[in-house]
């Protein structure tokens, strides 16, 4: 049987996911595919390459590790989530390349084309240079990241066209799909519509299809969950999420995304059977 993992991203809420996959990892959980978007991207990467505590090291912004906090939150973000930290770790905790790409897990990073507005999986084991590119173009948010040129396109954040890319696991020819969200029960998320006039100029004259996929994509979120919720009861799909607010993705509260993290682990420690149960171990 075939059974994959399908991670979301979210920025500083992946410390959610951070707790749940240690969690994981220390319980010697393993999956045939996995595939993240945004900062769900590296979380897969990391938990290919075993690196317990890893991923928690990188979403804590050093400077607040070091008792520090930034001046501006985006600004922090956009230092913290470059995928040359998530990838080197300040070089204090570097990512296991070798590790990685020696690992028969088949891995996937979602990407959404600016050109076409559609998603795009793409997957690289063997040159880190060009991880990198795929870890950058998942991780650009709008407004926020420039948008990463990658063979001759254009992409930004995965998240905009595939916030949990579940479907593209069953479409990889999985039996059964694990997913890890970072929102809680009824949580709102971000809806790009209200950004129209910034994104107006930005995008809709030169990326037509990318407009419209940013001024839809909080009807495609709830459609998604409505999706994985039918899969639940068929008992194809295990989900895993936050049951309280704990961190928010641009979050500076050190003490919230330890929080966070804590909460990763309790549910990944309750749930334990239930999932074992349904990866049939």
């Amino acid at each position: 049987m075939k059974i994959g993992l399908a991670l979301e991203g979210g920025s500083r809420q992946t410390m959610f996911s951070a707790g749940v996959l240690d969690t994981w990892l220390d319980e010697g959980i393993n999956f045939n595919y996995v595939a993240g978007v945004s900062a769900g991207a590296h979380a897969a990467i990391n938990f290919i390459t075993r690196q317990q505590g890893r991923l928690r090291f990188i979403v804590m912004p050093t400077r607040l590790q070091e008792g520090k906090k930034w001046a501006s939150k985006y600004i922090g973000i956009q230092k913290e989530f470059h995928a040359l930290n998530y990838l080197s770790a300040d070089g204090k905790m570097p990512l296991d390349f070798d590790a990685f790409s020696g690992s028969k897990v088949e891995c996937e990073i979602g990407l959404t084309c600016c050109e076409t507005g559609r998603a795009e999986f793409k997957s690289e084991k063997k040159s880190k240079k060009r991880l990198l590119d795929l870890v950058s173009a998942s991780c650009a948010l709008p407004m926020i990241f420039p948008m990463v040129p990658l063979d001759g396109k254009h992409y930004a954040d995965g998240c905009i066209t595939v916030p949990i890319p579940f479907e593209r696991a069953f479409e990889k020819g999985c039996d059964k799909v694990v997913a890890v969200s970072t929102h809680y029960p009824g949580e709102h998320v971000t809806d790009f519509r209200k950004y129209r006039a910034i994104l107006n100029p930005m995008y809709k004259r030169k990326y037509p299809d990318l407009f419209r996929a940013l001024m839809v994509r909080l009807k495609r979120y709830d459609k998604m969950f409505l999706q994985m919720e039918e899969l639940e009861k068929k008992g194809r799909l295990f989900l895993m999420r936050p049951l309280i607010d704990l961190c928010d993705q641009f979050d500076t509260d050190l003490e919230k995304m330890n929080e966070s993290y804590e909460h990763g682990v309790e549910m990944a420690t309750r749930r334990m059977d239930d999932l074992k149960a349904f990866l049939e171990i």
